[in-house]
């Protein structure tokens, strides 16, 4: 993983569907710290999966910009922009029977020069990488015999083998039974010992708790707010987020988030 933090900066940032006359984000100015994980919550619809896909450049913003480590984003080669930064999606459609080791190898394309193949360092990353995330004994499964959450561990493998400054994670416990959510969030925490960037969107309260360093709640209708955790994280807070009264607890010297009827 690399070993310099790397800052996101939106500024004056606007963005509406085509067609629409409502933004979905208008005028949004924030800063992401680097070396921190960030986490994204609120309702569906509140444009937590789109402002992953502007970070990325893979959506043009209607005015304003985006930076990493104080670049435009628009102005990153696509190859550089792979090295640099890697998603992890929720699910993702294969058009091919890849294998498990085929697959996480398609993250090295970045690093790799046109037409050539990978060679046996990127077959040592791609493998260092399962090992990493608990799956190496299944380099040569194919992708069409894993559960859910065994995919979902290939997806944040293939991710880990473009070694990037900054790690983008779409609900990444979403649909896990417990065992696989158990799993993912320890994965995460070890990944937050790292430099990387560290930003995830989430509709689990008690998760972000658990992992985050600050939080942009996202709320339809409003600016979004980012904060540190334990500011955000808060009843008030997340009862205005979500139009729900909220209550929270304390248990085991964890908050437990509680929706009231």
């Amino acid at each position: 993983m690399p070993d310099v933090a790397c800052d996101i900066s939106l500024a004056a940032l606007s963005f509406a569907w085509t067609n629409s006359r409502v933004c979905l984000f208008e005028n949004l100015s924030l800063t992401i710290p680097g070396g921190d994980t960030t986490c994204l919550i609120g309702p569906n619809g509140s444009g937590k999966t789109t402002l992953l896909e502007l970070i990325l450049g893979w959506r043009t913003p209607k005015t304003g910009t985006v930076r990493i480590d104080g670049r435009d984003v628009r102005s990153i080669s696509s190859a550089e922009r792979g090295r640099l930064i890697a998603l992890v999606p929720q699910e993702e459609r294969l058009p091919f029977a890849y294998t498990v080791l085929e697959y996480v190898l398609l993250g090295r394309a970045p690093h790799l020069k046109s037409l050539v193949s990978p060679q046996a360092r990127d077959r040592e990353i791609a493998m260092s990488a399962l090992e990493h995330v608990g799956i190496a004994s299944f380099y040569n499964r194919s992708l069409s015999h894993l559960s859910g959450g065994e995919m979902r561990l290939v997806l944040i493998a293939r991710a880990l083998v473009q070694q990037p400054r900054v790690l983008l994670l779409d609900e990444p416990t979403n649909h896990l039974d417990p065992a696989n959510q158990r799993m993912m969030v320890q994965l995460l925490e070890d990944l937050k010992k790292s430099d990387v960037t560290l930003i995830l969107s989430s509709h689990e309260p008690d998760i972000v708790t658990r992992l985050a360093d600050h939080v942009v709640l996202l709320k339809k209708g409003k600016q979004p707010e980012l904060g540190l955790c334990e500011d955000m994280m808060v009843a008030v807070k997340l009862s205005e987020t979500y139009g729900i009264p909220v209550r929270i607890i304390g248990a085991e010297n964890r908050r437990i988030i509680l929706w009231d009827s």
